[in-house]
């Protein structure tokens, strides 16, 4: 598919996105239930993968926060893609991890009021305009009206970023045969080598 193409796609997609109800959203949370027991189990290794997709915005307010460098704290998007000169080639970045995130410290997150957006709706994430869950022992669980309603707010914003930093993607992706070497990260900000 060309590169024209995915972006039509994309912002179709976006146009669908911009019309989410967030009350019927919210209304199916609701309906669920969600608690959340505090167990870090989402920032833990031994309990699944938690990896952390973060995008360049994310980045930055980490940066912010925190005084950190983006290498300090994110690695390239993991990849087996290479170019003709053996060069890896990815698409986004992860936060960096010990086993679990390395922002977890005695089972709190050091950076809660800035974690990016994966983190602020789990364990629901919007595929194709629909709601997922992700496992968590905190579905089922009591959820008032107003957290239903915060939280499908930061699921449509979600949903809106991703189709938006994929858009960006496109837009500056110029292919995996540029000059440089090592691994190459593709961003809505364009190239970086690392």
């Amino acid at each position: 598919m060309s590169r024209k193409t995915e972006i039509a796609l994309l912002l179709k997609a976006l146009d669908k996105a911009l019309k989410i109800d967030e009350k019927q959203l919210a209304d199916e949370i609701k309906s669920i239930g969600f608690k959340c027991r505090n167990c870090a189990h989402c920032c833990k290794a031994e309990y699944g993968d938690n990896t952390v997709f973060v995008f360049p915005s994310e980045i930055r307010r980490i940066r912010e926060k925190t005084g950190l460098k983006r290498d300090d704290f994110v690695i390239p998007t993991p990849s087996e893609d290479r170019d003709s000169e053996g060069n890896v080639h990815t698409f986004e970045w992860v936060l960096r991890k010990n086993g679990d995130c390395i922002f977890l410290k005695g089972g709190l997150c050091e950076i809660y009021e800035t974690r990016p957006y994966i983190c602020k709706t789990y364990p629901f994430y919007l595929l194709d305009g629909r709601l997922m869950i992700s496992e968590c022992e905190g579905i089922g669980g009591d959820i008032t009206e107003e957290e239903s309603r915060k939280l499908a707010t930061l699921l449509k914003e979600r949903y809106i970023a991703e189709i938006k930093e994929a858009i960006a993607l496109f837009e500056k992706f110029r292919g995996f045969n540029l000059s440089g070497s090592g691994i190459c990260v593709h961003d809505s900000e364009g190239e970086h080598w690392v």
